[in-house]
């Protein structure tokens, strides 16, 4: 018989794609397609026969797990475009199984029917029970929610979804669209994902339109904007066609008839009248209009690299921010130039966003959250303060745009672009030597650094408190600092400074040194078999007993729970590493959670394994080194079955080390 590929097959082989360069469990499969490991291996063995004929296999290899191997690119490239046209094809005649696929079924359904809808049809559309649905709906109004939206009840009719027009259109081009990868694939294959959604819409058409007049106008926008705005466009004309158009103008929007966008705006709208041969309300102008608003891709010479040019308001909104990050989490930014004014033009454009309501994907999101956690943190605590100052609810993606400016400044710091390298002196000898020291480096280092001063060992506690990148000592420092210290002779040599020289070059801004696990990771902050069904629950039970057991404050507690309503600290794999929002004086620790089972964590992660960071100030330096430690041990799918699998914390940290050996 030949073999038929199916529905869990397809999320197998996606899983095998997103990690080509790891080998897979059968374990591990199972968690996430929610089958049997022996299930999972029959599958395998009909995936493989499957794909051998579509020019890829699936390699096993015993004790390690399994890998796809791709052998003929282009013949597996055309065989997995067509499965995902088939996928996208079947959508309406598959009935969902899970419970995430019948939300997002029920979500669908409420935005494309203006009537009501009793649960009993919903029930029988989906062959599910009352409870069930009722089950379902819960989570279906906790996810419009966020787009200000709800469900409510007409008496003997059913249930249907009230609110704007606008946010619906912002709910449906979101949550339906952004899974896809806008970044990764180019206009040809965004089409083909998207032909059945819009069958009634020439995407095509609609992209000659903009190009045209964006063009025209000397606009630019990104790829990925162009993207979004095709198919916000295509969603309006589905809708407008279906007689729901945007309410008519109102005072928050009449501000933008004196706009460029808006005058764009109207000559798109006339051309989209014109080859859709459809009549376009004038109200929905200012629909792209906020589009073109949110999306403009800002020449950086628009703010000249000048500070004096950025508005006020910008300008001590940035400060704000600045001195925030200062305090949570030790880093000073205020002296890179750079930084703010990448901000000040970042912020316009945001503004405008954040006003609207408008959503926007990230397609690095999940990069700059493993990969960059500490620019990261800089960007969440950027979005609190814009909350606080502006009152406009600020969501992760914009949180990651923010954190990649951020990025971008540890890195100039990192390689010293433009930036001094600070340097104080401890001299235990009288002001003579210390002032022979001071000019010895001054004439040899120049420019490079920024010479704050001399001081004797006993002021220690004040140059810490100084920042300076390094410390360069004439006595032996026997405290445990965060900042490199160098030992130094009070006379120097030229071999001295030629050691100082290298020493200050090869300084790594991110990794000072190795990290000590064995301190981190505590006995009594070790839990397995736990038995919640949700992450608000997981996440209690683990703070609360780092509360009693002394190691975090409540305050610090409120800080993780903070931290993790702005954005999810799932990192895939079946990981979370939950963290609050700044440094601080209790000891650094990891407080580990092992569920019983996986659990939804956010609407793209399953989780087992939670690890609680806690980073005290004295190492907050090392805060990336530490979360990218976690990071790189868990990023193996196999190296999260292994600490799952262990029952107690000896024989968990001891595999831990093992595999952090291996990364």
């Amino acid at each position: 018989m030949k073999p038929v590929f199916n529905k869990r097959l397809l999320n197998i082989l996606k899983e095998f794609i997103d990690k080509q360069t790891d080998y897979l469990t059968s374990s591990y499969l199972s968690k996430i397609v929610g089958v049997t490991s022996r299930t999972v291996r029959t599958d395998l063995k009909v995936l493989d026969e499957i794909l051998s004929l579509h020019g890829a296999r699936i390699n096993a290899k015993k004790g390690i797990g399994y890998k796809l191997e791709i052998i003929d690119n282009m013949k597996f490239s055309n065989f997995y475009k067509k499965l995902l046209y088939e996928e996208n094809n079947n959508e309406k005649q598959q009935i969902p199984n899970l419970p995430e696929e019948r939300e997002r079924y029920i979500i669908k359904k409420l935005l494309e029917i203006d009537e009501c809808i009793t649960l009993e049809e919903l029930c029988d559309e989906l062959y599910i029970s009352m409870s069930t649905i009722k089950k379902d709906l819960k989570k279906v109004k906790y996810i419009l929610k966020d787009y200000r939206l709800t469900i409510v009840s007409k008496s003997n009719k059913g249930i249907r979804v009230e609110g704007k027009e606008i946010d619906k259109r912002f709910c449906i081009a979101d949550y339906f669209f952004s899974r896809s990868k806008l970044d990764r694939i180019n206009l040809t294959d965004f089409y083909i994902e998207n032909i059945i959604t819009f069958k009634d819409v020439d995407l095509k058409k609609i992209e000659r339109i903009l190009m045209k007049q964006l063009s025209k106008s000397n606009f630019p926008l990104t790829d990925i904007a162009l993207k979004n705005l095709i198919i916000h466009i295509a969603i309006a004309i589905k809708r407008i066609k279906q007689g729901n158009c945007i309410e008519e103008k109102n005072g928050r929007v009449e501000k933008l008839n004196a706009k460029q966008e808006y005058e764009i705006a109207k000559d798109i709208i006339k051309l989209l009248e014109k080859d859709f041969e459809i009549t376009i309300p004038s109200s929905e102008i200012y629909y792209i209009t906020i589009h073109l608003l949110g999306s403009k891709l800002l020449d950086e010479r628009e703010g000249t690299k000048s500070i004096q040019f950025i508005e006020n308001d910008i300008k001590n909104l940035i400060i704000k921010i600045l001195n925030e990050i200062n305090k949570k989490l030790n880093l000073d930014f205020s002296d890179d130039k750079e930084l703010i004014c990448g901000l000040a033009l970042h912020l316009k454009p945001t503004f405008h966003r954040l006003y609207f309501n408008m959503n926007i994907r990230n397609p690095w999101l999940n990069e700059v959250k493993t990969k960059c956690p500490l620019a990261f943190q800089a960007g969440a605590i950027a979005a609190q303060i814009i909350e606080k100052e502006t009152g406009y609810s600020v969501n992760e993606s914009e949180i990651g745009y923010l954190a990649m400016h951020f990025g971008g400044s540890l890195e100039r710091k990192k390689k010293g672009v433009g930036i001094k390298k600070r340097i104080a002196i401890i001299c235990s000898s009288g002001m003579g030597s210390s002032s022979l020291l001071l000019a010895k480096l001054k004439n040899s280092l120049g420019d490079n650094v920024e010479l704050i001063g001399t001081f004797p060992l006993h002021q220690l506690d004040l140059v810490v408190n100084l920042k300076p990148d390094i410390i360069l000592t004439t006595v032996p420092i026997k405290e445990d600092i965060s900042i490199p210290k160098i030992l130094v002779s009070t006379v120097l040599e030229d071999s001295d400074l030629d050691e100082i020289k290298g020493k200050i070059k090869n300084i790594d801004y991110c990794k000072k040194g190795k990290i000590d696990f064995e301190n981190l990771f505590v006995r009594d902050l070790f839990f397995t078999d736990i038995k919640f069904e949700n992450k608000e629950k997981v996440l209690d039970f683990l703070t609360d007993n780092m509360m009693a057991k002394g190691y975090i404050d409540k305050s610090i507690k409120q800080s993780i729970l903070a931290r993790e309503k702005l954005s999810s600290t799932a990192i895939g794999n079946l990981v979370a590493i939950p963290h609050a929002l700044e440094v601080v004086e209790v000891h650094s620790c990891v407080c580990v959670g092992i569920l019983n089972k996986p659990i939804v964590w956010d609407k793209d992660n399953k989780v087992q394994l939670v690890m609680v960071l806690s980073i005290s100030k004295n190492i907050s330096d090392k805060f990336n080194d530490l979360f990218s430690t976690l990071y790189k041990v868990t990023k193996s799918p196999l190296s999260v079955v292994k600490l799952i699998k262990q029952k107690d914390f000896d024989n968990f940290y001891i595999k831990f080390l093992s595999e952090k050996e291996k990364n």
